[in-house]
């Protein structure tokens, strides 16, 4: 805001009454919940930027802005390396789990916790990753030099330079002992984790989404659960959020469930806030560095 206030005079407002503070606006900032529409842009004849302080799109209409001559930029790296450890500890949380001791305990008590057996070896699973971009490629390399063997699927020709093999979603669904999504919120990604893609999971298997609530369907997760299909589910994102009081994966045993917490952490908190300059190089006239690309993640 302060790098914003030498340039510009600002207005903060929040997302429900945006659409009444725009009308003058030169440029917009924006977090995960403003609905940017053709509706709200409208509202803006003076727009002649849109900035995401984040990495993904799917509140802002691109091609709208596009259409209407106003430029998208966003901070597609903020987050990158605070969503890969949040995977890897989820990864890690759901096969070597461990419950700490919050006190003193006899004996009996220790050597009974101590003998205990959970979990399985990593580098004896295999990790299938839907989307390969800065997040998923990273926790791809990552689950590799944990010695696990890597599948992966996305919807360009990608090349990694580790130990990964590309394969068909089906064939990273019924072979991956976990699964982990790093996809944006398209048309095409929409509800992608369903009851039929799901039924082609192999048994026992694991998932985990830090990616975007709208990507899989609760209700289908929960009874992929319950039936045993899968055994465990780490699930960041959620549609809408907060979940409703009857989220059908609370109080699941084996389903891990966050607030969207993933890139939580102030580095990247930090980094997606510099969306700033390139909001003032575009009303300035100069060449934004991250420009937004549909699809982008």
């Amino acid at each position: 805001m302060a790098y914003l206030r030498q340039h510009a005079d600002c207005r903060e407002a929040k997302p429900e009454n945006v659409g009444e503070a725009i009308a003058q606006a030169d440029g917009l900032v924006v977090r995960t919940y403003t609905q940017v529409t053709p509706a709200l842009l409208a509202k803006a004849p003076k727009l002649k930027v849109v900035g995401r302080a984040g990495v993904a799109l799917e509140n802002i209409d691109v091609s709208a802005c596009r259409a209407r001559g106003v430029e998208v930029v966003h901070t597609p790296a903020a987050n990158t390396l605070a969503v890969v450890d949040y995977t890897l500890r989820m990864i890690i949380e759901l096969n070597r789990r461990f419950w700490p001791l919050t006190g003193p305990v006899s004996a009996k008590e220790f050597h009974e916790i101590r003998k205990r057996m959970y979990g399985r070896f990593l580098s004896a699973l295999t990790l299938g990753i839907v989307g390969v971009g800065r997040i998923g490629s990273r926790v791809g390399r990552a689950a590799a030099g944990l010695g696990m063997k890597v599948l992966y699927n996305d919807i360009l020709p990608i090349q990694l330079d580790y130990p990964a093999t590309a394969v068909s979603k089906d064939e990273l669904y019924a072979q991956s002992d976990i699964v982990t999504i790093h996809v944006p919120l398209t048309e095409a990604t929409r509800n992608l984790i369903n009851a039929a893609s799901l039924a082609k999971f192999k048994q026992g298997s694991q998932f985990i989404n830090a990616a975007r609530g709208g990507c899989f369907v609760a209700a289908d997760l929960a009874e992929a659960i319950k039936s045993g299909r899968l055994s465990g589910a780490v699930i960041d994102v959620h549609e809408p959020e907060p979940p409703p009081a009857d989220y059908p994966l609370y109080g699941l045993e084996n389903v891990i469930v966050t607030a969207h917490v993933a890139a939580r952490v102030p580095q990247a908190m930090a980094a997606m806030c510099d969306v700033v300059y390139d909001v003032v190089a575009v009303l300035e006239g100069r060449q934004p560095q991250y420009p937004a690309l549909e699809g982008s993640y």
